[in-house]
């Protein structure tokens, strides 16, 4: 039960993080600096307490080799992308909490999704 609440915090601040940056992207679209910039900031914070908290927890769960996803370059939309990846295996994760067999294909997708995540914010936000 306690991975179930960690899960549930990865959902939540996944989901947000990537609510934030999709609509910073989409303020940014529709030539509104000012509420893109907004949005980006909110993405950043919650992105920074993922990466300082819930995701080294994830890390204690299994074995993370530090590998990543293919992507093009680091910007938004990858980041929305490698986000959105995170959800679907936790998704898979809970659907399938009691399956050894799903687990060990799915941890390692769920660790290269947040490494890659981790990767992208670090490339565009803190260099």
């Amino acid at each position: 039960m306690e991975d179930l609440s960690l899960y549930a915090e990865l959902i939540e601040a996944t989901s947000n993080a990537n609510k934030a940056f999709i609509k910073s992207d989409m303020a940014l679209n529709d030539g509104n600096v000012e509420e893109s910039q907004k949005y980006s900031k909110e993405g950043q914070v919650l992105m920074r307490a993922l990466i300082r908290d819930t995701f080294l927890e994830i890390d204690e769960l299994g074995e993370n080799n530090g590998s990543v996803n293919d992507y093009d370059y680091p910007r938004i939309q990858e980041l929305i992308i490698s986000l959105n990846d995170i959800l679907v295996c936790v998704g898979t994760i809970i659907a399938s909490i009691d399956d050894e067999n799903v687990l060990k294909i799915i941890m390692p997708q769920l660790y290269k999704a947040i490494n890659t995540s981790k990767e992208i914010y670090m490339a565009l936000f803190e260099n």
